[in-house]
């Protein structure tokens, strides 16, 4: 009897995590670049049960059926999937364009594009973010203060909004002079990029396999159209969507509560009624 318990309190356990990473991704709607999660609740193993009795039963093998041992919401995992574009006019944002990337021949995959920053230790970060300003130094900046690399992977230096930006990244100034390049990084494997909060983005896989600078990827050659002035990515949410699941999820969760409150009432017929016979 008790072992319903388990079942269905896991049940409830992963559908409250389950409703955490939607309101997540429903709070950051509105995040240029933010890319929402996505988890799906798995079985733990089955197992199997065997009928207990004689010696002569057991080494028979005779087998009643298995019994799940209750569900887990999986690790959520970011979707990469391109927003929308939104113009914005300032010539300090830009979205990266995934959808225009050409397929890898050799892996029939698109790929991801992402910005470098640096953090205030010099590491390097990635982000899909591209909502940037001029900071008091001239130096182009995230929202959250961090320096936004170039091609070099040293800050870049525009002192003023007065500059424009090519498809392929290259930053020319307002006397026509080119200044610096955008670091554009492409990874054919953006599932390794681990959210770290505020937009950014670390590798977390192979070192050998860091996103690599979008003009040095050969199949990529024929294809600049990297970056885009004057927009930022939206986030991909669909609200719509999320709000569906996060109803299911709820109805899912109050499920498992009703059985949690009909093994009360069994129990407690148990110990009141059953045991006065």
């Amino acid at each position: 009897m008790f072992r319903g318990l388990y079942t269905a309190t896991s049940g409830m356990m992963a559908h409250n995590r389950k409703q955490q990473m939607l309101t997540n991704n429903l709070a950051n709607a509105n995040t240029p670049g933010f890319k929402q999660d996505q988890t799906v609740i798995r079985s733990f193993p089955d197992q199997l049960i065997k009928a207990m009795g004689s010696a002569k039963t057991m080494a028979s093998g005779h087998h009643l059926g298995s019994m799940s041992t209750g569900v887990y919401a999986q690790e959520g995992i970011p979707s990469f999937a391109q927003g929308a574009l939104k113009s914005t006019g300032n010539a300090t944002d830009f979205a990266l364009m995934d959808d225009l990337l050409p397929v890898n021949p050799a892996t029939n995959e698109r790929g991801s594009l992402v910005f470098a920053v640096a953090l205030p230790n010099n590491e390097v970060r990635y982000t899909k973010n591209g909502q940037f300003s001029v900071g008091p130094d001239g130096l182009l900046k995230t929202s959250e203060g961090h320096n936004v690399l170039g091609s070099d992977l040293s800050p870049i230096r525009v002192d003023s909004k007065d500059f424009t930006v090519e498809e392929d990244g290259t930053i020319t100034s307002a006397n026509g002079t080119s200044t610096n390049d955008l670091w554009i990084g492409y990874t054919e494997n953006p599932q390794q990029l681990v959210k770290e909060g505020h937009g950014l983005l670390r590798w977390a896989g192979n070192g050998l396999e860091v996103p690599q600078l979008a003009e040095g990827v050969p199949f990529l050659d024929n294809s600049r159209s990297f970056v885009k002035q004057g927009f930022v990515e939206s986030s991909n949410v669909d609200l719509t969507q999320t709000m569906t699941d996060m109803m299911s999820t709820y109805r899912g969760f109050e499920s498992n509560q009703k059985v949690l409150q009909a093994y009360d009432r069994s129990m407690e017929k148990a110990v009141n009624e059953i045991g006065r016979v």
